[in-house]
């Protein structure tokens, strides 16, 4: 048997192994000191029960949130199914029978550059959408955005960002999702939002930790969702390509899609704590929260963070400098690592992707 994260995205220590069994440890992001993400690719073990564990998991980032928690696999990277997991405070031990040669595991499902690259060439195909260099990252990487709808004055402009937190690959499947079906030329939903309305989607904000197998960081160790309010050309440029096209296109609605290590349902944030907050947001927060929660069984409008205090909202996050730039609807949207009760994996982050954008369309009216 063969361990190895030799993969865009892969990370892990193998420590040792001996027969079926793999001593591991979580690595830290390239240029910080976060551990929590793991995706490796086991050879050789097909037909006999491996045990592989992860001796070091009490010392993550969030390790409390590996309790009632099972470690996703995969033959082809395409279809994913959960493994028996146990975590005793210290130790993440993962155990599996393969079926073929070759197996990948992962804190969520992955979703390598070259997965992007085959949608982006999806997407430029496309008479409806076409991708934009808008920017580099720190290590040169293009930042892409994809600009989906005819731009004429009076149309809203609606933004969709993902995986600013590398290691929160199901921001990446939900954005597939609603690109995808942004795409279809059938489907009254899109039809009629991009005659309303531009959508503007930042598939990959952080393609340097998607790339190196970082967890929350890029490959100058930044936490890009505290680089909003003064993103550095040299250590955020992510960011800061994201706000200028943003700045020159104009927000009335942003949602940044993340993922969430304790949660067992997905759910949304909004700015309530920003100085320019008002009763004019709540309502629209409240809208569009329902009308998520009533068209996804998995999305819950009633969990949250909690509000800031009045006033002391974190501008350096991105969905509240967004909403305290533009004075519209922005929100992060959470999803769970963990499967809770509906089963979450990347084909529900997909479905809620499409689901979305029913509910974005419902608060389309009343953005301004």
């Amino acid at each position: 048997m063969h361990v190895d994260a030799d993969l865009c995205g892969g990370s892990i220590v193998v420590t040792g192994h001996h027969g079926a069994e793999a001593e591991l440890s979580l690595r830290a992001d390239s240029a910080a000191g976060i551990r929590q993400w793991f995706h490796f690719r086991v050879r050789g073990a097909r037909g006999r029960h491996v045990e592989l564990t992860i001796h070091d998991a009490g010392e993550a980032m969030h390790p409390d949130a590996f309790h009632g928690y099972r470690a996703l696999a995969s033959y082809d990277l395409e279809r994913w199914f959960r493994v028996p997991t146990h975590f005793d405070g210290r130790r993440l031990v993962l155990q599996h029978r393969p079926e073929h040669d070759t197996v990948h595991y992962s804190y969520f499902a992955a979703y390598p550059l070259d997965r992007l690259a085959a949608l982006l060439s999806v997407v430029d195909r496309s008479p409806r959408a076409r991708v934009l260099p808008i920017g580099a990252s720190v290590e040169g990487r293009p930042i892409h955005l994809i600009v989906l709808g005819e731009e004429h004055p009076g149309k809203r402009r609606l933004w969709i960002t993902g995986r600013q937190h590398p290691g929160e690959t199901m921001g990446s499947w939900f954005v597939e999702g609603a690109l995808v079906r942004l795409l279809a030329e059938d489907d009254l939903v899109t039809d009629t939002l991009l005659h309303e309305a531009v959508v503007y989607v930042v598939p990959i904000v952080n393609p340097d930790g998607s790339t190196r197998g970082n967890f929350r960081t890029n490959a100058a160790g930044r936490d890009l969702n505290r680089e909003w309010q003064a993103p550095s050309r040299e250590l955020s440029p992510e960011v800061a390509s994201v706000r200028s096209a943003m700045e020159q296109a104009g927000v009335d609605l942003f949602l940044d899609v993340h993922g969430d290590e304790h949660a067992d349902a997905a759910f949304a944030i909004g700015c309530a704590g920003n100085p320019g907050y008002s009763e004019r947001l709540y309502e629209l927060e409240r809208r569009f929260t329902r009308s998520l929660a009533r068209r996804d069984g998995g999305f819950s409008s009633e969990l949250d963070y909690g509000a800031d205090d009045p006033g002391k909202g974190d501008l350096r996050i991105g969905n509240n400098w967004v909403g305290e730039r533009f004075d519209c609807l922005s929100m992060t949207i959470e999803m769970p690592f963990k499967e809770g009760p509906s089963g979450f994996g990347p084909d529900r982050a997909a479905e809620l992707g499409r689901s979305s954008l029913e509910a974005v369309l419902e608060s389309l009216g009343a953005l301004r």
